[in-house]
Order: C-alpha cells, then sequence, then structure tokens
C-alpha cells in the first residue's frame, strides 16, 4: 500500500525523502547579510570607550538580536568578549551546543525546573530570591559540583526583574549561611529603565544611587562580588561613572543604538536585508493594490513583487510608509505588506527586471536604509526589527 499523502509519481523515491531529507534549500531568493567581521569591529568601539578594565558582557539572546545566536558568540568570544549574556536557559545550552565555552550568564532567572540544567552545562544563572538559591544550592549538592557562580540582580526601580533592596538581607543571610559551598556570589547587577531617555534624569539618577547603596551593604556582610554591572547600550554611552567592572551591551554590538542620540560613535550596521525581483506586473491607473484596496494607482504602472512579508518579520505595520532600494533609487512599497510579499512602485526604474535585487535594510549604491528609518515606519524600537527576521530568512555570513 502506497503511504496516504503521497503521489504516485514520487512514490519510488518516497521512504529516502522522509527518512534522509536533503540538505536545507537555499534557492529563496530573500535573504539577511550578517557581516561578521562588523560584529568585531563593533565589539572594538565598545571595548574603546569603556576602558581596558571594563569588561564586556555581550548579549546574543533572541538568536544573537536575529544575526544568529552561535555565529555571533564566536564572533564576540573570538574578539575578547568576557562572556555571552542570554535570556533563556534554553538558549544558553544552544550555545554550549555550538561549541561555546566562555561564561553564558543567563539574565531571565532560574525556572523551577531548570536547576540541574544549569548546573550541567555550566551556566551563570541571575538570581532575585532565596529560592533561587536554594534551588540552585540543592543542584550544585546532587551533582557534586563546584560552587555555582550567579548574579544578583537588584531591581532599584525598572519594576520587573530582580530583588527590591529592602530585601536584600534575606539574600545575604542565605548566602552567609551557604558560606560558599554551593553558590559563589560573582556578580551584582541592576538594570536602568529609562537610559535611553536624556529628559529623565532623575530616575537614572535614583537607580544608580539605589545600586550604590546597595552595594554598599553588600560589602558590608563580607560578600565580595568580583563583577558589577549596570550599562547597556544606551548606558554605556550616557553614564561613564557607572561602567563598573563590566557593561552589557546588546543592539550596539550589532551597529545601532536604542535611538539615533544614544548611539556609540563608530559603529557600523552588521545586517543588511535582501530579496530579489519575483515578479513584474503592469497595471492601469484605477487599479487598487493589495489587501482591502487601500492604495488606488494614479498612473499606469509597473509593480515589482518582492517576495518578503509579515511572515518574514517585514512588519505590515509599515504599510504605506515602507520604501525598499533598487539600483540605488528608493521605491515605495505600495498597499498592504502581505505575509509573504510586497508590492513595489518600480514605475520610474522602467529596466528593473525579474532577479534583480531589492534591498530593505542596508546600503545600495550611493543610498541607505537605517534601522531607525524601519523602525519609524513600523512605529517600534531597532530592537523589533532584527529580532522580528523569522527563520523563514536565510542567514549569509560573510
Amino acid at each position: 500500500m502506497r503511504p496516504r499523502g503521497i503521489s504516485p509519481e514520487l512514490k519510488h523515491d518516497a521512504a529516502t525523502e522522509l527518512v534522509a531529507p536533503a540538505a536545507p534549500l537555499t534557492v529563496r531568493p530573500t535573504f539577511a547579510r550578517i557581516d561578521t567581521s562588523v560584529l568585531v569591529q563593533n565589539l572594538g568601539v565598545v571595548g574603546a570607550h569603556v576602558g581596558p578594565t571594563c569588561r564586556v558582557l555581550a548579549v546574543v539572546k533572541a538568536d544573537g538580536y536575529g544575526h544568529g545566536a552561535t555565529a555571533a558568540a564566536h564572533a564576540f568570544v573570538d574578539a575578547g568578549a568576557w562572556g555571552l549574556a542570554v535570556s533563556l536557559v534554553e538558549e544558553g545550552v544552544e550555545l554550549r551546543e555550538g561549541g561555546i565555552f566562555a561564561p553564558v550568564v543567563v539574565l531571565g532567572g532560574v525556572p523551577p525546573t531548570a536547576a540541574d540544567v544549569i548546573v550541567h552545562r555550566q551556566l551563570r544563572p541571575v538570581v532575585w530570591s532565596v529560592d533561587h538559591l536554594e534551588m540552585l544550592g540543592a543542584a550544585v549538592t546532587r551533582a557534586g559540583a563546584r560552587p555555582l557562580p550567579v548574579h544578583l540582580k537588584i531591581d532599584t526601580g525598572m519594576s520587573r526583574l530582580g530583588l527590591l533592596p529592602r530585601d536584600l538581607g534575606a539574600v545575604l543571610d542565605w548566602l552567609a549561611r551557604d558560606a560558599g559551598r554551593t553558590i559563589d556570589l560573582e556578580g551584582v547587577m541592576t538594570h536602568l529603565a529609562c537610559a535611553d531617555d536624556p529628559d529623565d534624569q532623575l530616575s537614572n539618577a535614583r537607580q544608580l544611587a539605589s545600586f550604590a547603596d546597595c552595594l554598599g551593604t553588600i560589602a558590608g556582610s563580607g560578600q565580595q562580588p568580583r563583577l558589577r554591572h549596570v550599562c547597556n547600550s544606551a548606558a554605556l554611552v550616557r553614564f561613564g561613572g557607572a561602567h563598573y567592572d563590566m557593561v552589557r551591551p546588546g543592539i550596539a554590538l550589532y551597529g545601532a543604538g536604542s535611538g539615533a542620540d544614544v548611539e556609540l560613535g563608530g559603529l557600523q550596521l552588521a545586517m543588511s536585508m535582501h530579496a530579489r525581483v519575483l515578479g513584474i506586473r503592469e497595471l492601469p491607473a484605477g487599479v487598487r493594490v493589495s489587501y482591502g484596496g487601500r492604495v488606488q494607482l494614479t498612473r499606469d504602472s509597473r509593480v515589482a513583487i518582492v517576495p518578503v512579508g509579515y511572515g518574514d518579520g517585514y512588519p505590515r505595520a509599515m504599510s504605506g510608509r515602507a520604501q525598499m532600494l533598487v539600483r540605488g533609487h528608493r521605491c515605495n512599497v505600495l498597499g498592504t505588506i502581505t505575509m509573504d510579499v510586497c508590492m513595489l512602485d518600480v514605475t520610474d526604474l522602467p529596466d528593473v527586471r525579474v532577479g534583480e535585487e531589492v534591498t530593505l535594510l542596508g546600503r545600495q549604491g550611493l543610498d541607505r536604509i537605517d534601522l531607525y528609518e524601519l523602525a519609524q515606519w513600523a512605529n517600534t524600537v531597532p530592537y523589533e526589527i532584527t529580532c522580528g527576521f523569522s527563520k523563514r530568512v536565510p542567514r549569509r555570513y560573510a
């Protein structure tokens, strides 16, 4: 009996196809290009800014902000980053399985079922409760492992993760009872809620003062954490006095800031996004384009079909504002961005043909579409753009 769902013309190869699939296809004419030499250069820019005595914890969570976590991690570690930061235990395991042996700090805390994995994979969790410490201490004891380095997060005003300063005493009491048998307080950290807001000096000052007070309390208890860290990409630009022992850049390493006003000078964008024209439509004036017919052509038009859409992370919210580069010229995206394709007005470029390269992010000719433009068109932040490019978009590394 033929397997259900397999057509007769494929029956001879069906077993092979099901058991031993071919290597991943690379025929899709849409891709992101990642320049790992630019990642290395950006790490150097950050390192030069913070100075040789300040370590760099390179943030590679969310698949390296869409650049590929393992590839980015190798680039950063080889270039001298002290370690890497992820959000999830699973992300840390992915790095270990990708051959990364540098310190990996897990920013997202300690899920109840994760303690044994953290110890086995030698990850360095961020903790903020006695419950975290007890779970991890028990896992270290079960494994007969060396004391586990952890980083204590203090909530000085972000109101997200971390312990409140008033609860610091309970954690310090637990650490005193443990006496370093299972837990090594390697680091203490906080996170600034308004680091990229130049108009909110007071919030930042309050958080930094609160953190300094907590460091004093920790030192008074006899604990001597070796790594104190506060600054993300924006904060390391704006608060040189808060670099402490280590900084945690994310978006800066990939070539941008949370906004252009807090971008560190000398950075370059490591990612560019490209596609190739899939088809050309000759459409008369008066025709409405895409879902909802929100755009009506005012002239006879040549419309290029570009095989990228919100299913690839090209935000639908950019509809009516987005542009792409063809032959170095800006062309408007017409109508609603769909899941798989966009329509692009190339009427003023009458010689454009199927197969020509289109640049969605990056430089083509003398023009460039940068990350801030995409974020503005989508009414979001630059982080969301690169993180949002989906697994459907092949990454090509240079």
